[in-house]
């Protein structure tokens, strides 16, 4: 096995030290960013050699870089890659403060001072390369990630607590600490499934991505796994100590010094106790304010208007909701337990209704400006009084105030159009419209170039050019109605809903009809939705609000 480390001197140098190894092994990567020149400080720097030497005992090849600059990182994750190439499985630790731009993350290094997406390629080691490599390991990489969450003001870029893992890639978030000791205690362990990994990582720990039943991280061993690190054995003292502290730090602060102790299953059970304790506690507090479906349903509309996604608004507290709770506490100050208690849940009442009432203001404000927008136009093309003027306004304002009258005078015009056209024109245009194909339009156009259906065959062009762009964005919307408001029940209260807010319906039975589809697209319209005409997750949540 090798063992490198990167890390800068008082001086800024960067020392790289390296053994020979004649066999190939499995290649770990360690990039740990603690001590930053400008930015808040990041805690764990002293976990990170804790880790590459837990690595290095289990048979890996560990490349590590400590606190070092963009080019040093750079160094250590090429050195990583050739290092994984001949492995059969590669293990990652990424801490620190982690930014992305929506597309790309970063890790940014200790050099970080006025980032911005335009020069954090010079002040950070892309994620990206790294998630790549792990994919290539399919079922046997694991991406370990202690991103600081801090906001570090970087125009453009916002904070990351984990990345979307790459297909067959297990994603583990937490603490430094947390993740070094589950490393330790259970994803080196032969034979033991990822699915068990996370199901016993302590308190603090995430898991994401692939996580497997039948899959384990290292191969189980033939006969008993003995694990001898070289330590002193456990301290009658210490073990005193520890039980006397009777808290989590305690019990662990035992099992850090002395990890092949005689007490070592003793720790573990009380920290498993203590965990419980904490966790049974919370529940309990939530479950004293009895929340129903419906009351649980506003709580996750609540987080959806302050920001915290529970991915869907349902009723229901899966780990989608629990992670969105625990992000609301973090942000405003409390223990991110994920469980809510009377006052959390008063607060966040009070400030999603104030949220939901600024929206609703904002969205009249943007409904008035909309209608002047509407009346001006119209009686600026002369009320409608020529078919340019009509097809312009039904252009610009398709669901508008005066959208019905234009579309019935249009028919008008067309009807006087089809009297006064000559028989051969007319049967001519009568195929151009059943065809309904651009060619067609085109070729009437070519024939007829001053027609009396000429201005309707270049409209209906340019109607094929822009839907062009809008059938995906559509099709989309269409697909997310299904999710969302799939069954007539939820459709029915769509409708309510929207007659409540004004909007003008052929009926109240849970079929959407054109009238329905025109009411969601101006409800969309004055919300600053995406206008599809399909309730999709965020048309839902607004109309709920």
């Amino acid at each position: 096995m090798t063992f490198k480390f990167l890390a800068p001197l008082a001086t800024g140098v960067a020392v790289f030290t390296a053994s020979a190894n004649l066999a190939a092994a499995d290649a770990a990567l360690i990039l740990v960013q603690s001590n930053y020149s400008v930015l808040d400080d990041v805690p764990g720097a002293n976990q990170a050699a804790a880790l590459a030497q837990i690595a290095e005992d289990a048979g890996f090849d560990v490349t590590a870089s400590l606190d070092g600059n963009a080019r040093d990182a750079a160094r250590a994750v090429a050195d990583f890659e050739r290092d994984a190439e001949d492995g059969e499985r590669v293990m990652i630790l990424v801490s620190g403060h982690v930014v992305s731009d929506g597309v790309n993350t970063w890790l940014l290094t200790r050099e970080a001072d006025e980032v911005t997406r335009f020069n954090v390629g010079s002040m950070a080691v892309p994620l990206s390369p790294v998630m790549e490599v792990a994919a290539g390991f399919p079922g046997q990489a694991v991406l370990m990630m202690s991103a600081s969450g801090d906001d570090v003001g970087a125009d453009g870029l916002t904070p990351m607590g984990v990345m979307d893992a790459a297909q067959g890639v297990t994603v583990l978030t937490g603490p430094l600490d947390r993740l070094t000791r589950v490393t330790r205690e259970n994803l080196l362990v032969p034979g033991l499934s990822l699915a068990d990994v996370v199901n016993d990582a302590p308190r603090g720990v995430e898991g994401s991505g692939y996580i497997s039943t039948a899959t384990s991280f290292l191969p189980p061993e033939d006969g008993e796994r003995v694990v001898n690190r070289g330590k002193p054995s456990p301290d009658d003292a210490f073990w005193l100590v520890a039980q006397t502290m009777e808290s989590e730090a305690g019990y662990e602060l035992y099992l850090e010094y002395f990890p092949d102790g005689d007490r070592n299953a003793e720790a573990r059970t009380a920290l498993r106790q203590i965990e419980s304790d904490a966790v049974n506690a919370d529940e309990a507090k939530e479950a004293t304010l009895s929340l129903n479906r419906a009351a649980r349903r506003q709580v996750q509309r609540n987080l959806s208007l302050l920001g915290h996604d529970p991915r869907g608004i349902d009723g229901i507290f899966g780990p989608a909701t629990r992670s969105a709770l625990r992000a609301w506490q973090a942000a405003n100050g409390y223990d991110a337990t994920g469980y809510l208690d009377a006052p959390q849940l008063r607060q966040m009442t009070e400030a999603a209704d104030a949220r939901a009432a600024q929206l609703e203001a904002e969205a009249e404000a943007r409904q008035r400006e909309e209608n002047r927008r509407d009346r001006a136009y119209w009686s600026q093309i002369g009320q409608g009084q020529d078919e340019a003027g009509l097809r312009a306004y039904l252009d610009r304002f398709p669901d508008g105030l005066f959208s019905d009258v234009a579309s019935a005078r249009l028919d008008e015009i067309e009807e006087a159009k089809m009297a006064e056209a000559q028989a051969e024109e007319r049967t001519y245009w009568d195929n151009v419209r059943q065809e309904d194909l651009p060619g067609s339009y085109a070729a009437y156009l070519e024939r007829y170039p001053d027609g009396l259906f000429a201005e309707e065959a270049r409209a209906r062009l340019d109607e094929f050019e822009r839907e062009d762009g809008r059938e995906q964005q559509i099709a989309q919307a269409e697909q997310e109605e299904r999710r969302v408001a799939g069954n007539q029940v939820t459709k029915l209260l769509v409708e309510t809903r929207l007659r409540t807010l004004g909007y003008e319906l052929s009926g109240l039975d849970g079929i959407f009809d054109e009238s329905t589809r025109r009411a969601i697209r101006r409800f969309q319209r004055s919300r600053g939705l995406p206008v599809t005409g399909y309730v999709t997750r965020a048309t839902m949540v607004r109309l709920l609000g």
